[in-house]
This record gives structure tokens, C-alpha cells and sequence, in this order.
């Protein structure tokens, strides 16, 4: 596995900037604490911290393969040990022979006091224990962003079955009533009946051919639902009408989830036209208000009529398209007036969409 800091710019950015701290840091210590001149210092300082910036990448696999979690902590431990010891030898004999050409000083550790070598170990030590932390860290955090995106892509693989599912209610019922149409058809109007099963061709085509989480244009859709009212008429000759009313402008670059008007208007037939005696006519209202797109599907009732009994699924399926699509339980709204029921539907439109 390749170390993270050297195929990441922004970590291999962050990484030099943290030695160039502790090489700061170090030339101070070595400036205030022996008395060594600043220009010496910084060569000495810099030395080191150049050096044990290019051993430290090395740590990278010890801590790769003897992780915690693979391991137990005292194997952990011991390999730690073990390397460290190895690696701050080969840092000090190499810095000290080093800074020693430069600084005209002795080229060989073992030249060095006692009190000199230790205090090199020590350092060597923390800068061990500070490289080995940051990629403890950095495991950490690609672990804790991979797991995010896991999460993401499950939340989103849910999030696309549920809507596969709410939608596969709606179309076997719209194809049930269908196909039964066409066996009536194909008795008493052979003709219609071959257009009809044209036009469902055509109808479920486009149904198949697109996500449930793909927004279309209204224009498209319009088209979409013509297809499906044809089909429809065909069943219900005169008796049903649909009237479109467009009381604003509406920009073509305006989107709404795909199939989302099929139901509702299919609710209004199936509650208008199904009890109506005589001929019933629904309304589709259109128009654009403050970012949102608003459409009004009316469709007139008999008093004395016999309510059809259902289930309600087309309405409580398309509140739930809404909701997992754009997160808000109240676009989807119905009042019944007099002898008119109404559904009003409301689609955000995005800033870039207008």
C-alpha cells in the first residue's frame, strides 16, 4: 500500500509544514538551551529535521502492518520498539556525519558525549512517536471518510429501492385496468383495441426506460401523460375530458420526478369519472410561484354518488417519492369543496434549473 502522504498533495503540504515547525523548533532549543549560533543551529536543525522527515516515511509501513487492529497491543508494541531503535540509529549516524562535514565538527557518533548522544535519542524518540501518531491518525480518518461513503452509498442503494417499490405498486394496478380494457376491446372494438396496446407499448417503455429519482422536464412529462390519457380516453370514450391551464410562464428548464402526475391524475378518474354518470372533466392547473412549480389537478364528484373504496396507494405513494426525493412531507396536499376534489402539488425548483 502506498503511503497516503506521498500520493495526497494537500498531506504531503501538511507534512513538510510540520517539519518546518519542528525544525523551528529545534533551532530554537538548540539557540536558547547550548548557546549555538542561529546559522548553526538552523543547518544542524534542518539536517535532522530533513532527515527524520525522510525516515518517517518509512514508519508508514511499520504502522501499516503491525496495526491494532490486526494485531494485539504488545505485538504492536514490540514492532514498534524494535524499529524505532533501528531507525533513530541510522538518523543520528547518518545527521551526525552529516553536520559534522558541514560544521567542520567529528563525523562519527560514537565521538559524541554521552549527554549529547542522549539527548538525540530523546528527540529521535519524540519524532518517532509524533510521525507514527499522524498516520495512526490519518488511518483513522480515511477509515472513519470510507466508512461515510459506505454509509452514502447504502443510504442511497435504500433510498432507490423504496422508490422502486412505491412505484412498482402504481404500475401493475394502471396495467391490470388496462389490459382488462383491451380484452373488452378486443370483443366489441378490435381496432381500439390494437391502438391501445400501441400506446401502453409506448407508455411502459418510457416507464421502464427511466429511474425513479430522474427528474425530467415538464414538457416531457406533459407529453408523457398525454400518452397515458389516450389510453385512458380510449377506455372511457366522451365520458372523460382533461383540460390543461397554464396560468404563468413556465420556463422549459423547469423539472418534476418522472411519472409523478400519472397517479394523481389517474386518482382523478378513478374518483370522477368512475362514479360519474355523466361526463367529467378534470382540470390540470400550472404555474410558477417563488421557485416552486404548482399544479392543481381537479376533478368534480357526484353528491350522490357511491364512493369507489381503495386503498388510497396513488396518493400515499407519491408522498413518499416526495419525501425520499426532496426530504419534505407537505408537497402533496388535498381539500374536497363542494362537489370538486383537489390536489395540489408543489416541486422545488432548483436556482440553476430557472
Amino acid at each position: 500500500m502506498i503511503n497516503p502522504i506521498l500520493k495526497n498533495r494537500e498531506y504531503l503540504l501538511v507534512y513538510g509544514l510540520f517539519w518546518v515547525m519542528l525544525t523551528v523548533i529545534h533551532t530554537m532549543l538548540l539557540h536558547w538551551g547550548q548557546d549555538v549560533y542561529w546559522t548553526l543551529a538552523l543547518i544542524e536543525a534542518s539536517v535532522y529535521g530533513l532527515g527524520f522527515a525522510l525516515v518517517g516515511l518509512s514508519i508508514w509501513f511499520i504502522v501499516r502492518f503491525t496495526g491494532l487492529a490486526e494485531s494485539s497491543l504488545w505485538n504492536a508494541l514490540a514492532s514498534h520498539l524494535a524499529a524505532s531503535a533501528l531507525l533513530i540509529f541510522i538518523w543520528l549516524a547518518t545527521c551526525f556525519f552529516i553536520t559534522g562535514y558541514l560544521l567542520d565538527k567529528p563525523t562519527y557518533i560514537l565521538e559524541s558525549s554521552i549527554a549529547d548522544l542522549w539527548w538525540r535519542i530523546a528527540l529521535g524518540t519524540i519524532y518517532y512517536l509524533l510521525v507514527a501518531l499522524i498516520y495512526y491518525l490519518l488511518i483513522f480518518y480515511e477509515n472513519n471518510k470510507e466508512k461515510q461513503i459506505q454509509e452514502i452509498e447504502m443510504q442511497s442503494a435504500l433510498k432507490e429501492t423504496e422508490l422502486s417499490m412505491l412505484k412498482a405498486q402504481i404500475n401493475p394496478h394502471f396495467i391490470f385496468n388496462s389490459l382488462n380494457s383491451i380484452s373488452s376491446l378486443t370483443l366489441t372494438r378490435p381496432e381500439d383495441a390494437h391502438e391501445m396496446i400501441v400506446k401502453l407499448s409506448s407508455f411502459l417503455r418510457y416507464t421502464i426506460g427511466h429511474s425513479e429519482t430522474e427528474l425530467v422536464s415538464l414538457v416531457q412529462e406533459l407529453e408523457t401523460i398525454q400518452l397515458y390519457l389516450e389510453i385512458e380516453k380510449l377506455r372511457f370514450g366522451k365520458k372523460l375530458e382533461v383540460k390543461f391551464e397554464v396560468t404563468d410562464e413556465i420556463p422549459e428548464s423547469a423539472k418534476l420526478p418522472n411519472l409523478i402526475l400519472q397517479p394523481l391524475i389517474e386518482n382523478a378518474i378513478k374518483y370522477g369519472v368512475y362514479e360519474s354518470t355523466s361526463a367529467s372533466t378534470i382540470t390540470v392547473q400550472l404555474s410558477l410561484s417563488e421557485q416552486h412549480l404548482q399544479i392543481e389537478i381537479i376533478n368534480s364528484i357526484e353528491d350522490d354518488s357511491v364512493a369507489h373504496k381503495g386503498k388510497g396507494i396513488g396518493l400515499k405513494n407519491v408522498r413518499g417519492r416526495l419525501q425520499l426525493i426532496y426530504e419534505s412531507a407537505d408537497l402533496l396536499q388535498t381539500t374536497k369543496e363542494e362537489n370538486q376534489y383537489k390536489v395540489q402539488l408543489t416541486i422545488p425548483q432548483l436556482d440553476h434549473q430557472l
